[in-house]
């Protein structure tokens, strides 16, 4: 019998999304990108940027998030908002290590519906100790009033493995909630990143911990900061930066307007100034 966790990697389908590329972000989006790494980075701690996390999730319509590192790693439960009665029964009963939920977001980076790996564990003809787990897994969150989750993996902004961002809202049938996630599945997408940027910037020692200074020191910046970060540390005009980083000088404009927005300044100085004194960019 093969492994289910080659089918399990292949269930993107339509639950999958994708961001699209700058020119074609409105400037609604681009104003929700910037805005939630300003928001974020302005938190003085962990305490007050998980406060921040679950005021944006509530915002976007959703009653509880997580927020966990795939890296082999135990989640410290800091970024957690689900019921802790729900973890610990999920942790005691052994039901992380036959998961296929976690399988999956360990081996891809696209969001997908909890109930769409539940449903594949149950339309299986294989009786394998993964769809026995899925059964009391889904019994679980069933129990604590959990329909669905929507789940984003994504790779780990200082390149160690993957982080996983889900979002659930008691109580929602799994029909509504995923007509509540289609109104807003770009917005969860970009505050994921910022979750993770910020988080690994501003917050490493608290949230990610002391062994993994070294795999801090790896970086993907994110495409919201390219401009300022450009702007900050070369001797470029708009125009120059925009070539640099292959958008047009419309888009790069666009961004720093966004940028401006965001932090409540009126000059690109100011809002490079602030882009730094939140970690969210470094001056060289």
């Amino acid at each position: 019998m093969s492994d289910p966790g080659h089918g399990v990697a292949d269930l993107c389908g339509a639950n999958a999304t994708s961001k699209p590329p700058d020119d074609d972000l409105s400037d609604a989006d681009l104003a929700a990108e910037y805005g939630y790494y300003a928001e974020l980075s302005s938190a003085k701690d962990s305490r007050e940027f998980k406060k921040k996390i679950s005021d944006a999730v509530e915002r976007l319509g959703f009653s509880e998030f997580t927020f966990v590192r795939l890296n082999g790693a135990e989640d410290s439960g800091e970024l957690i908002t689900v019921a802790r009665e729900f973890i610990d029964a999920y942790y005691n009963a052994g039901l992380y290590e036959y998961d296929l939920g976690m399988l999956y977001a360990k081996n891809n980076v696209r969001p997908i519906f909890r109930s769409t790996i539940s449903e594949y564990a149950s339309t299986t003809p294989f009786d394998f100790g993964h769809k026995h787990c899925m059964r009391e897994i889904d019994e679980l969150n069933r129990s604590f009033g959990y329909y669905d989750f929507y789940n984003i993996p994504a790779k780990a902004n200082n390149g160690d493995g993957l982080v996983l961002f889900s979002v659930t809202q008691r109580g929602l049938l799994p029909i509504d909630f995923k007509r509540k996630v289609r109104e807003c599945y770009l917005d969860l997408e970009l505050l994921c990143e910022a979750i993770d940027f910020v988080s690994t910037h501003k917050f490493a020692d608290e949230l990610i911990g002391e062994e993994k200074r070294q795999a801090r020191s790896i970086s993907i910046n994110p495409r919201p900061l390219h401009v300022l970060d450009m702007l900050a540390n070369n001797d470029m005009n708009i125009t120059q930066v925009a070539d640099a980083l292959g958008i047009n000088v419309v888009t790069a404009n666009r961004h720093l307007q966004a940028a401006r927005r965001a932090f409540g300044v009126k000059t690109n100085h100011a809002a490079i100034r602030q882009a730094i004194l939140n970690k969210l960019i470094v001056y060289k």
